[in-house]
């Protein structure tokens, strides 16, 4: 028996090292990086009141097009032209979801059931579109800016709906003869690409007003100690929260800060941290050994010591010595000498 195969391992292994060439040349991987960082620090930096929030899959949306938009990448690098639109469409359809859901309320019945896959995800109606713009913040940047009509306009629906030749996979015959070659391709997915983070990016920072407080890394650090113990206020660790505004142009992002600066709670939040005390130099070393001891006790010295990269980068020689006394003191060498003075200490 003979299997027809149009598309092999090599095929796509090759158009995967071409648009990886095409990247470097003209320094494009970057604005994906970006953006793909952008969305999944907005998923995990979506603000939680309490405990529960933590639980609640409110941020589920927003991660899940995360998962989309690095599919669709993936996609489009190893030449599945259809696909990866259809992934950048289902990752502002999922995005937009993160919205809707956040005003409807993750208490609300509806939300659960669908999180639970009991309850089909809303059509966009006009209830839909009315409950986006229920939001003051994004009703007033969107008679500025037409964004809602833009969102609308988004043509992507075609390829998941094959409207025809021109959206299908079949197409891509006639798309090389039209004169569409795999880097136009990739330009076309990359400028979909950045106009869906945009849109989310925008959104989201008008629904959620913390998520524009900017405080630098060693600020936050200088106030709080670890990275630990820095609160989720909904503006993240500093530094890495710059990518939130990557696409967005100045104006937009004027009247976005406008609207945010003049919001209760981003007013009280910068009060509130720019009043702590800046912690001495031996209370911040004092505090990340704290935090060490507590990630030791979890997986043991060893393991610990030879990850320290992904830990605390102010971790020094001097600490580490003296971490490592503490260890064999308490018998946190290992793994298995964790669980063995676990044992003894119940028995």
């Amino acid at each position: 028996k003979m299997r027809v195969i149009k598309k092999t391992i090599e095929q796509t292994t090759e158009h995967y090292n071409l648009i990886s060439e095409y990247e470097t040349k003209f320094e494009l991987q970057n604005d994906v990086e970006k953006g793909l960082s952008s969305i999944f620090l907005i998923s995990q930096n979506i603000p939680l009141k309490s405990v529960s929030d933590f639980f609640s899959g409110e941020n589920f949306s927003m991660i899940e097009c995360f998962e989309e938009l690095e599919a669709s990448y993936h996609l489009i690098k190893y030449g599945f032209y259809k696909q990866s639109m259809i992934s950048l469409r289902t990752s502002l359809e999922i995005g937009l979801l993160s919205i809707y859901w956040s005003i409807l309320g993750k208490e609300s019945v509806e939300f659960k059931q669908w999180l639970s896959s009991k309850f089909d995800t809303p059509y966009k109606s006009k209830e839909f579109w009315e409950k986006i713009k229920s939001n003051e913040n994004i009703k007033l940047f969107d008679e500025e800016f037409s964004l809602i009509e833009e969102i609308k306009e988004f043509g992507l629906s075609d390829f998941v709906h094959t409207k025809g030749i021109w959206y299908s996979n079949f197409g891509e015959f006639q798309r090389k003869l039209k004169g569409q070659d795999k880097f136009e391709n990739y330009q076309e997915w990359l400028t979909n690409f950045k106009d869906i983070v945009r849109i989310l990016e925008v959104l989201h920072l008008l629904r959620f007003p913390t998520l524009n407080i900017r405080f630098s890394t060693d600020y936050l650090l200088s106030k709080f100690g670890t990275f630990d113990s820095i609160p989720q206020f909904g503006s993240g660790f500093g530094n890495e929260m710059d990518n939130l505004s990557t696409f967005i142009p100045k104006n937009q992002l004027t009247l976005i800060h406008d609207i945010a600066n003049s919001d209760e709670e981003v007013i009280e939040i910068k009060k509130w941290i720019n009043e702590l005390p800046e912690l001495t130099k031996e209370e911040i070393r004092n505090k990340i050994i704290d935090n060490q001891k507590r990630n030791i006790q979890s997986c043991g010295f060893e393991s610990w010591s030879s990850n320290l990269e992904i830990y605390d980068s102010r971790i020094n020689s001097n600490m580490i010595q003296n971490l490592r006394k503490w260890a064999i003191s308490k018998n946190f060498m290992t793994i298995e000498n964790i669980i063995k003075t676990h044992k003894k200490s119940r028995g």
